[in-house]
């Protein structure tokens, strides 16, 4: 991998840590307060670390497999 790609592989996992820590803390204040828009916190946090591990299996593999 280039430079470049490494960079690029990190900032996508940097993405999927990030879209883990909004799933986690949605979650628990959906729990705890029973409101919906933390559940909505939580969804985000499931596509954004979805869409992370997409990147970075795409950037890893340098495009289309």
């Amino acid at each position: 991998m280039s430079g470049a790609n490494t960079i690029a592989v990190r900032r996508a996992l940097l993405l999927v840590f990030v879209g883990i820590a909004l799933a986690v803390i949605g979650a628990s204040l959906a729990t705890a307060t029973g409101r919906p828009v933390w559940r909505a916190v939580a969804v985000v946090g499931a596509l954004a670390q979805t869409f992370g591990w997409v990147l970075a299996v795409h950037y890893r593999r340098g495009g289309a497999a």
